[in-house]
């Protein structure tokens, strides 16, 4: 290769439509350094000028001959090849209309991973979730609850995109759920149980080339075990003494520990409607906000006297400020183990299988849609134990 240089130096590479000028704008001789460009000579008065680089008087050559610069002036004269092949006019638009078509090429192939049969694989995950969940259906109770694995999900900005369903992401937010250390292994199984329902619905309607959880094991782990109150508790329970905030307090408690209803079931509870006598007791016929199903359950006693006191109109209050209150009273009542909405709901469970009401009756007045969820509740109970000992002691003298 044989090189001219003067005032201004050129390199002429293989073909002369294509060269490569140095020190164009003559600033060497001021700065040490001067621009690399490479011209394309395209008929008279047509010239494009491109910065490729910069370097000494000393080193420009050398400059040219690196693999970047050497690649781009072969792909400057494959068009002005492919140009006169096609008889095209040698203009810089025409040329620069050759360039444009090999970086368009270049995205559509780049971006060509993001496609998947049709569908655009960087469309956000959590948003399709959302817009899904408006059109589904689901009772509000059910809406909320994958809401907050979103946000979770969100929280974790591990997966963003339907690009992002990967087995090894899941299994980040898997161990993103466990670095919180505020969950326990049953509710991180019920995490990813809600994420993979859809999952599994984006791949089995072919917008993702395969299910991540497919490949990835969900842990069950074991169910927290309840801790109902004794009969003793929630007695003294309902005889203390108390403000009138922590007596309102009370009061919505036992009437939930009487009748089983959960939070969200007794705020929406209307004894003019809801309610039938059989007998001299009521019954509640009802439907769960959380799941749909039906329950059919009694108003006991000291529900029914909570009902009365507040002319069948509960003084209701926020779910969080409930519970908040419910832990200053087993503070003050020094009641040994936390109470909460749930807890009440718990110790009805327990109180009617205690008293032999039936797995079947209990699923039908807490509103168990699935028996399994009734028998967490059917543990072997002291008193139980104490009153079938005596019959047994009875049948063996």
């Amino acid at each position: 290769m044989k090189f001219h240089l003067g005032r201004i130096k050129k390199l002429k590479i293989m073909k002369k439509n294509v060269k490569v000028i140095f020190d164009r704008r003559k600033t060497a001789a001021k700065t040490g350094t001067g621009f690399i460009d490479i011209c394309v000579y395209l008929q008279a008065g047509e010239r494009k000028y491109e910065i490729v680089g910069t370097a000494t008087p000393d080193e420009w050559e050398s400059v040219v001959l690196s693999k970047p610069i050497q690649v781009k002036i072969k792909f400057y004269e494959q068009i002005i090849s492919a140009m006169k092949l096609l008889g095209e006019e040698m203009t810089i638009e025409n040329f620069n209309n050759h360039i444009q078509e090999k970086v368009k090429k270049e995205t559509e192939a780049k971006e060509g991973k993001f496609i998947f049969n049709g569908c655009d694989q960087k469309q956000s995950f959590i948003d399709y979730v959302i817009k899904y969940l408006d059109n589904e259906g689901l009772r509000s109770g059910s809406r909320r609850n994958i809401r907050v694995v979103l946000d979770r999900l969100k929280d974790s900005k591990v997966i963003n995109s339907f690009y992002d369903l990967t087995p090894a992401n899941i299994r980040k937010f898997d161990d993103y759920l466990h670095a919180q250390g505020d969950k326990s292994q049953a509710t991180i199984c019920n995490y990813h149980k809600k994420l993979h329902k859809y999952t599994n619905m984006l791949w089995r309607n072919e917008m993702i080339p395969s299910d991540p959880y497919n490949q990835f094991e969900i842990k069950r782990g074991t169910t927290k075990p309840r801790h109902p109150l004794t009969e003793n508790e929630l007695l003294t329970i309902r005889n203390a003494v108390l403000s009138p905030k922590l007596d309102r307090v009370r009061d919505l408690f036992i009437f939930m520990a009487y009748t089983g209803l959960a939070y969200i079931d007794m705020c929406n509870f209307d004894f003019k409607t809801m309610t039938e006598k059989e007998g001299n007791l009521y019954y509640i016929d009802g439907e769960r906000i959380k799941t749909g199903s039906e329950f059919y359950t009694p108003i006991l006693p000291p529900a029914m006297d909570v009902l009365e006191k507040y002319n069948y109109h509960l003084p209701l209050i926020s779910n969080q400020k409930l519970n908040d209150y419910l832990h200053v009273l087993e503070e003050k009542l020094e009641i040994n183990q936390k109470i909460t909405c749930h807890v009440a709901r718990h110790s009805f469970a327990t109180l009617l299988l205690t008293y032999d009401f039936t797995i079947e009756r209990t699923a039908r007045a807490l509103g168990h849609k699935d028996i399994k969820t009734t028998q967490i509740y059917a543990k072997v109970l002291k008193k139980t134990i104490v009153d079938r000992t005596e019959q047994l002691v009875t049948a063996i003298r």
